[in-house]
């Protein structure tokens, strides 16, 4: 007697591409040097699982020339081609990258400057490429002499309008929004300008397809109270209707993304004027009439300044919410200053409860631009770093982080950026105090330090996700850290004490 199993081949295919998603992904941290100075400011992932990232490329910041960067980088972070575009005495820049309605072809966007002696000749740039980074067309809309429309973010709406947030600049003038909306492809032309004479700084702005509006989110002048973060509301043809207050604490790296039909969310970095605290995160869901419905905000400390990141820091993916950030900031001398920042992803449920907080880096100043949810349930974070630790070298180079939906990245022993850092140290260089930052995610950790001879100096269980500890009977000098929870580690790294 034989038994015979029938399977259901639609199941079976079901369940061997299921298998091979789960293969096929991969985690990696990508550092890409090279001779010039790189800084990347978009990504998008190709229909093949390749991404394709956008920014600048300076040969010398002596040279008044900078390029604008195309970069390609295979699904496991290998790079596949680069190309400039530019022409040398301009400078350019790609500020976003955004697919192409119903091709294989994606459009990048950014400006050029040119100098005619004492003019500022600025035009906004539009490529249409393709996978292999061919320019399939162009169109360039040029500014008057001495304006300048800085591009910075991009939505395609019905299929048919490119609609482009700028940093509208005039000759003695401040700084002002600029919506401009191009009907596809390249045709004809409609922008708003926001009033000259007042500051403003345009952050992001989203579409609200089912009320018909725009919403601009803004740092700019005061309405009736004192909240820096403003919401202008255009209709569909930018016309004006209305501004409003934002959310009181945000003052700074405002990132809009759509939620639902009837909400979106809004993460910035600031700080709450009843507190003695410097920034952190805030991470708001509000209603299209922008009321508040929830919030969040986290790592309150007197110590260490947690930002958002610079530009797109949020994004809706795999049934969660994925903020980065950039953690132990100093606003006096970033982004050139000589201590080192963490990237710092944090990972909430849909009702805004944090699941977990994951550490990159550590070692340079990272800044990242950029967060994807990527096809194989995966985390794509892009920025650029500055290594301090290179005298009189202020180049900087592409930074790419590939995660899991967890945040978690596998790697080995050879190449310590390949770990997922859950538990660091700060401040770094510190004195006689040191404070403890784990992943929510941990209950308990033991903390090891020891000094370079390998002898144990400090260990201690940790129990919270801020923990100060006591430092001042260490002599200065160079120490290696190390969280250990559930018998694995989950933290390493290099602490400096110094008198």
């Amino acid at each position: 007697m034989s038994l015979v199993i029938k399977i259901n081949p639609i199941i079976f295919s079901l369940f061997f591409l299921f298998l091979m998603k789960i293969q096929a992904q991969t985690t990696f941290f990508k550092i890409y040097e090279t001779p010039y100075s790189d800084q990347v400011f978009d990504a998008t992932e190709l229909t093949d699982g390749n991404y394709l990232l956008v920014g600048e490329r300076a040969f010398s910041y002596v040279e008044d020339t900078t390029f604008e960067l195309i970069f390609k980088i295979g699904h496991d972070g290998i790079v596949v081609k680069d190309t400039m575009l530019g022409e040398t005495g301009n400078i350019s820049r790609a500020d976003f990258i955004i697919t192409y309605p119903n091709s294989d072809k994606y459009i990048v966007g950014g400006y050029t400057n040119h100098w005619n002696q004492d003019t500022i000749l600025n035009a906004m740039t539009l490529h249409i490429i393709n996978n292999n980074l061919d320019i399939v067309s162009h169109r360039s809309y040029f500014s008057a002499p001495d304006e300048a429309h800085l591009t910075w973010r991009p939505e395609i709406i019905f299929d048919s309008l490119l609609c482009i947030l700028s940093l509208y600049c005039q000759p003695n003038s401040s700084t002002q929004i600029a919506l401009t909306m191009i009907r596809l492809p390249f045709d004809s032309v409609r922008s708003y300008h926001s009033p000259a004479g007042i500051v403003h700084f345009p952050q992001d702005f989203i579409y609200i397809e089912k009320d018909s509006i725009f919403k601009v989110f803004y740092i700019g002048p005061l309405l009736q109270k004192t909240n820096p973060s403003k919401i202008l509301t255009l209709d569909k043809d930018l016309e004006y209707l209305n501004t409003t207050e934002g959310p009181p604490s945000i003052v700074v790296s405002i990132c809009a993304t759509p939620y639902n039909d009837s909400s979106f969310l809004l993460t910035g970095a600031g700080r709450p004027g009843h507190e003695n605290a410097k920034e952190r995160i805030f991470v708001y869901q509000m209603t299209n009439d922008d009321d508040t419905l929830k919030s969040i905000e986290y790592f309150n400390n007197p110590d260490t300044i947690l930002y958002a990141g610079g530009k797109t820091n949020t994004v809706v993916a795999h049934n969660g919410i994925y903020v980065v950030g950039m953690y132990n900031i100093d606003p006096a001398t970033y982004p050139w200053q000589q201590t080192p920042t963490w990237i710092q992803l944090t990972k909430m449920d849909t009702n805004l409860n944090i699941i977990s907080h994951h550490f990159y880096g550590g070692d340079a100043v990272y800044t990242p631009f950029s967060i994807i949810g990527t096809s194989d349930e995966g985390i794509l974070i892009a920025g650029d770093r500055y290594d301090y630790n290179l005298p009189d070298d202020y180049k900087k180079s592409i930074f790419v982080i590939k995660t899991d939906s967890s945040g978690v990245i596998a790697g080995t022993d050879e190449n310590r950026y390949s770990y997922t850092q859950d538990g660091i140290l700060y401040p770094n260089p510190g004195n006689g105090f040191l404070i403890s930052l784990l992943g929510i995610q941990y209950k308990e950790a033991t903390l090891i330090i020891r000094d370079l001879t390998g002898k144990t100096v400090l260990e201690t269980t940790i129990r919270d996700y801020k923990t100060e500890i006591e430092t001042s009977f260490l002599p200065s000098g160079v120490y290696l850290y190390q969280f250990v929870s559930g018998g694995k580690c989950i933290g390493f790294g290099k602490w400096i004490k110094f008198d």
